[in-house]
């Protein structure tokens, strides 16, 4: 069996109408085709901020240099010759390696289609029955569209939507949206922060254990905005509300930084991962006990191969796993196959934007939580299907091959 066509699909999408101004949706979903008429589909995780170009096009150059032509089941052999004989991809990077994985999790789902089995199957088999998930980013709603919080009731009322739905957890930044609703200047959230700042995370998460109780987790979003000191005394600061998880408190591009943090702050769990690519990257967080738990993107770190990898290098450390999750159907799928095999699985991430009907419409099958929980079937594959019509329908960019 060969792999003799492929498309790369450029969407554009505005999953609300009430969207963040000027924000679009822009996933990048690779279509393979073998000769025997098998579909495998895959996604490079750059859907958000600035690199959607730079993915289609990196996904275009590895399809052309080292899939055409290619048996789809030579995963390994595969993933092996981007990584080495690109130049680039021993580097690791955000851009290469999306590429890189959207490349493997299409190949990973013709696998399955041949072998009439469901990844999760082929990983193993199922350790997991069923997987605890939280409802992520309720600073922009929930349940409502995407209407941005503002003020501390607002944020409590999101909550509450969710743990209605059966939620047991939730996470929120806090600080990145002003009390307008407009975006913080990152610049802001820098070095030591002023007051009113620490005033609005604790106010915010004041209202969110009003709302939710005692019982409920909460995770502490804080996306890489914050640095030593400023990421400490919102930890500090926000010590009261019993926080499961701190997230992205620095920067990862270097690991120093993470380990002075938790070195700092031993009894805050912290976590973070989705802007760390590859066992290479991850391999000094996880000597240096920078994380309780880690969070690396299937679409990103390099695919289901290099990510399964990373899980099981991280259970060596007793560090739990949670994909980062913020794509396509294909990334939420991506992730519960993994998740569902590993011993070390912690919680799943159930994005708001999993739920806005723009992304949802990009598959056929649209699996979402019930009561606060996900499983996996027995479908060949990812279990999914391209909605194609609507993708092509919102793709201004196609690339064939």
């Amino acid at each position: 069996m060969k792999v003799v066509s492929a498309e790369i699909f450029g969407l554009n999408l505005c999953p609300s109408p009430r969207w963040l101004e000027g924000q679009r949706w822009r996933p990048i979903i690779l279509k393979l085709v073998t000769d025997e008429g098998l579909v495998g589909i895959g996604e490079a995780g750059l859907a958000y901020g600035i690199a959607h170009n730079g993915a289609v096009g990196m996904v275009k150059d590895l399809v052309e240099a080292f899939v055409i032509g290619a048996d789809p089941l030579d995963r390994e052999a595969i993933w092996n010759r981007m990584h080495r004989h690109s130049f680039w991809g021993g580097a690791a990077g955000p851009v290469i390696n999306a590429g890189m994985s959207a490349v493997d999790i299409a190949l990973w789902d013709i696998t399955g289609k041949a072998l009439n089995q469901p990844i999760w199957r082929l990983l193993g088999g199922k350790v997991n029955a069923d997987l605890r998930c939280y409802a992520s980013q309720t600073q922009f709603g929930w349940d409502d569209g995407w209407v941005p919080c503002t003020d501390p009731k607002s944020h409590g009322e999101a909550a509450a939507r969710a743990i209605a739905q059966g939620y047991d957890a939730i996470k929120i930044d806090p600080i990145m949206l002003m009390e307008d609703g407009s975006t913080e200047n990152p610049d802001r959230l820098k070095g030591a922060l002023e007051r009113p700042i620490i005033k609005r995370a604790t106010s915010r998460l004041a209202a969110i254990r009003d709302a939710v109780g005692p019982d409920i987790d909460i995770i502490l979003e804080l996306h890489s905005l914050t640095s030593l000191t400023g990421a400490q005394q919102l930890a500090e600061a926000c010590a009261e509300f019993d926080l499961f998880m701190v997230e992205e408190a620095v920067n990862y591009n270097s690991d120093r930084p993470a380990k002075t943090l938790k070195q700092r702050m031993p009894h805050v769990r912290m976590t973070g991962g989705e802007r760390i690519f590859t066992r290479w990257q991850y391999r000094g967080f996880l000597e240096d006990g920078s994380f309780d738990m880690l969070q690396p993107d299937f679409c990103l770190v390099g695919g289901i191969s290099e990510g399964r990898k990373i899980c099981d290098m991280a259970h060596a450390y007793e560090v739990t796993i949670q994909g980062h999750v913020c794509g396509s159907p294909i990334s939420t799928a991506a992730a519960k196959h993994i998740e569902t095999t590993i011993p070390n699985f912690q919680i799943h991430e159930h994005h708001i934007i999993s739920t806005l009907q723009d992304n949802r419409d990009i598959c056929l099958q649209d699996p979402q939580p019930v009561n606060g929980r996900y499983t996996v079937d027995d479908t060949p594959g990812l279990g999914l299907d391209l909605n194609e019509e609507f993708v092509r329908k919102n793709s201004p960019t196609i690339i064939k091959i």
